[in-house]
């Protein structure tokens, strides 16, 4: 999940759409928007499965906009979606994964919840921290990070990229325990 536009391309919310674009160049195919569609998409085939790429174009908090129409095109289920955005929760650069749960205060998670009709779907959460306490949340992660910090939120877009890719040849149980499991290690 991400915003459109250049106004909000290198912003902390912007993430998703970084790793779902590092994915996709991974698995060499490039995202593009169709006449009148409100999402971007690219296609391909990576060790021999079929799968899209999606960035939607509604905005962040109206992320969930797009479900129908990706059930419609796509065929689209709870159990063949990943979502990517950005978790407040976690130190920048941190990566992950999550079946299921509450949309924890992000408005992009709590609209595809509603279209979605269902909390059960898979997450790839990518850290980016919270303000300074007392800080405004909306500004953090609306605003540009600083140039360490971006250098640990590429690593954390890196890693879920990698996420991703892997989640087509394995469980995404065995993909939460490495990931989960590699990013306490690296953290410790």
């Amino acid at each position: 999940m991400g915003n459109p536009g250049t106004k909000y391309k290198d912003t902390r919310h912007n993430i998703g759409f970084l790793a779902v674009e590092k994915a996709a160049l991974k698995a060499d195919v490039m995202l593009k928007k169709g006449f009148g569609k409100k999402f971007k998409s690219a296609e391909g085939i990576y060790h021999a499965q079929k799968l899209v790429f999606v960035e939607p174009l509604t905005f962040m908090n109206n992320s969930g906009h797009i479900i129908y129409p990706l059930k419609r095109k796509y065929q689209l289920t709870r159990e063949n979606l990943v979502v990517v955005c950005d978790n407040l929760d976690l130190a920048p650069g941190e990566c992950r994964i999550k079946s299921g749960g509450s949309s924890a205060g992000h408005n992009g998670l709590a609209s595809i919840i509603q279209y979605l009709g269902t909390t059960d779907f898979l997450r790839v959460y990518i850290g980016i921290g919270r303000p300074p306490y007392g800080g405004d949340v909306i500004r953090h992660v609306l605003g540009v990070p600083s140039e360490t910090e971006r250098k640990k939120i590429g690593e954390g877009i890196e890693k879920a990229a990698e996420a991703l890719l892997q989640l087509i040849d394995h469980s995404p149980q065995k993909v939460m325990n490495d990931f989960n499991r590699r990013n306490n290690t690296e953290s410790d």
